[in-house]
């Protein structure tokens, strides 16, 4: 019994050289204290047969040299929830919303802070018309994804209270709206659905690789990294954001950093050399908790679901992109896919922000209300409410700087591009999710 409870240890786990990056993950994760076995292992005697012989072959595999670099994820290979995730967790009772808050720091010279605030909405809300994040899972979901690791989702089938089925098929499969019901059948023929579980958003809750930019605020916010050294953020990702090929050339680089401090800013050396010592050091931990160039693993080979700020997450499906498939052909009914369905709308300010926590007016669900609510909202008419009810002035110049308001809507469907370099001062994805423009657009012309 003594070897079987080693063998469910990460201090097993973690002889194998090719489990080390998941292992220092793991170290640094929600889930450090729970054994590896009580999320891989499934209940009774099957569940440890099937575990250890997927531990023979990569035992083979290692031996012979034949793993994969990167190791694939894990995630839909894992025991069901209900013998893993749900002996701790109940997303049914968990019926608070969730106030989060997060500091990111700026690529310029002081690291500017901003804190973002945003009430995430686990349970349902009447007022809202939002069921709440937890529905995936409380109901009868089901997809059909184009790779094992869920990335890109064709298709998806609801079953609601009353049993009945909806089907949505994402447009890009079909050329004519009539293909769509067709195109589904073949779809469900060729592969079997995926019921939705805790996995498919929390794919990386016990071994995340986090981004190295939010790494880097993570740290300047708990005052490891020392945010008054300048451009720590801008010269701290550049450094640490590439892949190199090994954890050598990594810390080299690091080293490299340090040295071009020392030429710009000799003064931080002879007043406080110890903050730089200490942020270079925290740099170096940073990749080695983020990267693995032996088994070439990075933050982008393990992206993380929950959410949609370091991946595409939640727009897998409510991109706007997957339609509802009636009477054999695509719908004008997409999945809903407006920010209040999931989260109050981010607020966004040097300070802690206002977060709106009430129901919005019926008008801001209105698809051009972003750009009509100055001739229409009622500011100037004392009978009425006003903006600044709800609204700090810091959440109006979220917009209202970033160049936005400049740019003749009516003109861009066919010439956005040069409309925005014209008139805009952002990249797209200030206000696009990326899914939304890489329906149409290469990643590296929504970045510029």
């Amino acid at each position: 019994m003594q070897t079987i409870s080693y063998m469910e240890t990460a201090d097993f786990c973690q002889r194998c050289h090719t489990m080390e990056p998941e292992v220092v993950a793991h170290e640094n994760s929600p889930h450090e204290t729970v054994e590896c076995a009580e999320c891989h292992v499934g209940n009774g005697l099957s569940g440890l047969i099937k575990s250890k012989w997927d531990g023979f072959q990569q035992t083979v595999k290692i031996i012979t040299g034949s793993y994969a670099r990167p190791i694939p994820p894990a995630a839909h290979g894992m025991p069901p929830p209900q013998e893993t995730c749900l002996h701790c967790h109940d997303p049914s009772r968990q019926r608070e919303d969730l106030l989060i808050t997060r500091s990111r720091f700026g690529e310029d010279g002081e690291n500017t802070e901003q804190r973002v605030a945003l009430v995430v909405r686990l349970s349902g809300d009447a007022a809202q018309e939002t069921s709440g994040i937890h529905w995936h899972v409380l109901s009868k979901v089901e997809f059909l994804a184009r790779d094992d690791e869920g990335r890109t989702i064709d298709w998806i089938g609801v079953e609601k209270a009353d049993g009945t089925r909806e089907e949505y098929l994402d447009q890009g499969l079909v050329e004519i709206s009539e293909q769509a019901g067709k195109t589904a059948a073949e779809l469900r023929a060729a592969g079997e659905p995926r019921r939705m579980s805790c996995y498919d958003c929390h794919n990386r809750v016990g071994h995340e690789f986090r981004p190295a930019a939010r790494s880097i605020d993570d740290a300047i916010d708990d005052g490891v990294i020392d945010e008054s050294i300048p451009f720590i953020k801008k010269e701290g990702l550049a450094t640490i954001a590439d892949k190199y090929d090994s954890l050598v050339l990594a810390y080299d680089a690091i080293n490299d950093l340090s040295a071009s401090y020392h030429r710009k800013y000799p003064y931080l050396f002879v007043e406080r050399p110890e903050a730089v010592a200490g942020s270079m050091a925290v740099l170096a931990e940073i990749y080695r908790r983020t990267s693995s160039p032996e088994m070439q693993a990075f933050a982008d080979d393990y992206p993380s679901y929950l959410g949609h700020t370091d991946s595409s997450g939640c727009f897998r499906c409510h991109d706007g992109g997957h339609f509802k498939i009636v009477d054999g052909g695509l719908s004008e009914e997409a999945i809903p896919s407006r920010c209040s369905l999931c989260h109050t709308f981010p607020s966004v300010g040097p300070r802690a922000p206002d977060v709106m926590l009430g129901p919005p007016p019926k008008t801001h669900t209105e698809g051009l209300w972003t750009f009509d609510h100055a001739k229409v909202a009622p500011s100037t008419d004392a009978s009425q409410t006003s903006c600044s009810s709800c609204h700090s002035r810091t959440y109006c110049t979220n917009c209202h700087s970033s160049g936005a308001t400049s740019v003749e809507h009516d003109n861009m469907l066919f010439d956005h591009a040069s409309v925005i370099r014209d008139a805009g001062r952002e990249a797209c994805t200030y206000c696009h999710q990326r899914p939304f423009c890489l329906r149409c657009h290469e990643a590296k012309d929504i970045d510029q």
